[in-house]
């Protein structure tokens, strides 16, 4: 059972920001495995039964729920071997961490949050719920603005820079259109550190997840959406492709015949 974070957790990882090294890390694993990783696991194990309410395709397995301490470092600048923070991301079995639309909570040294939405950019999720916000905006104004979450989550993500409104989409709902990937959060403030450390934080997260439960299955919907008019589209592109390919009719010829050819 979750019982909360301790002071311990947040030093540790203050700690392995300064002195972000193997050697240091192996000096410490204990405190990792005993204050940071023990309660992150309990919490992801608290949390299963919700979010397998809200969609029971989401991966709960702890494996792919809970962050690891290590960092691929391939592909980036920073070759910092570790992480100086922990989260929980839930999304959906086979899906990258930097793809889809998913929920999570985290923590570092000096911030907490939680919250839902895209982690990068994403142009035909974002195109299908474009759509949706002008043919059913009560449903995306539903989904996006539960009473729970109103004053508590604000709206995050890059906008265009040029993108054309039509006419037809709401004024509430327009911050919301033009964004390039988008997502809701909720930044810790005093009041939340104080329940990081009891069972509390359970609690609140179990709620606040059940209510972007909503949001959540519009987005998986829009997915869905997504993918179908991709599709669509690109078998429409093989078809013209394949009537491209096929050669032009020949011309017919014309015979002139003789009297002889005919018998009379």
């Amino acid at each position: 059972m979750f019982t909360g974070f301790t002071q311990d957790a947040v030093d540790f990882l203050t700690d392995l920001r300064f002195n972000n090294n193997q050697q240091f890390y192996e000096q410490n694993k204990q405190r990792y495995e005993e204050k940071v990783k023990a309660p992150l696991r309990a919490l992801a194990e608290e949390m299963t039964p919700v979010v397998q309410l809200i969609d029971p395709k989401l991966d709960t397995r702890a494996g792919r729920t809970m962050s690891r301490i290590r960092r691929d470092t391939r592909f980036s600048r920073d070759k910092s071997p570790f992480r100086d923070h922990a989260w929980l991301g839930w999304r959906y079995p086979g899906e990258a961490r930097s793809e889809g639309f998913g929920m999570y909570w985290g923590f570092g040294p000096e911030w907490i949050v939680w919250g839902c939405g895209c982690y990068a950019a994403d142009k035909p999720l974002m195109d299908a719920l474009r759509l949706h916000i002008r043919k059913h905006p009560d449903e995306v104004r539903a989904a996006l603005h539960q009473k729970r979450l109103d004053g508590r989550f604000t709206l995050y993500g890059e906008d265009y820079k040029k993108i054309a409104v039509p006419d037809d989409v709401p004024d509430d709902l327009r911050a919301l259109y033009v964004k390039k990937g988008f997502g809701i959060e909720h930044v810790g403030d005093e009041r939340d550190w104080q329940i990081f450390k009891t069972h509390e934080m359970a609690d609140v997260l179990a709620g606040d997840l059940a209510a972007m439960g909503p949001l959540q299955q519009l987005m998986q919907r829009m997915r869905r959406e997504a993918e179908h008019a991709q599709q669509e589209t690109a078998r429409l592109r093989e078809q013209e492709m394949k009537k491209a390919a096929q050669p032009a009719p020949q011309k017919g010829t014309l015979t002139v015949h003789g009297a002889e050819d005919f018998e009379f």
